[in-house]
């Protein structure tokens, strides 16, 4: 019983740390690809970092899913 409790717990915190990670790749892509780049004249890295940008939007939606998940685990163990 306590090895699912703890499995539980790991899920949430896997899922909130993917979750923050993935904030930064986002925070990343816009700092790095879009405001750093206000004005000059090749922007063509608005391009080449959205890959930066698409792991960071995978890391979010998976985490959140972990959490879900981790979520309706510790609520039927409750049960």
């Amino acid at each position: 019983m306590e090895l699912k409790k703890l499995l539980n717990y790991l899920i949430l915190f896997s899922g909130a740390i993917l979750i923050l990670i993935g904030i930064i790749f986002v925070f990343m892509y816009v700092w790095e690809g879009i405001i750093i780049r206000i004005g000059s004249p090749d922007q063509s890295l608005i391009f080449w970092y959205l890959p930066i940008f698409f792991i960071g939007i995978i890391g979010i939606m998976g985490g959140v899913a972990m959490l879900v998940y981790g979520l309706n685990r510790i609520k039927n163990l409750t049960k």
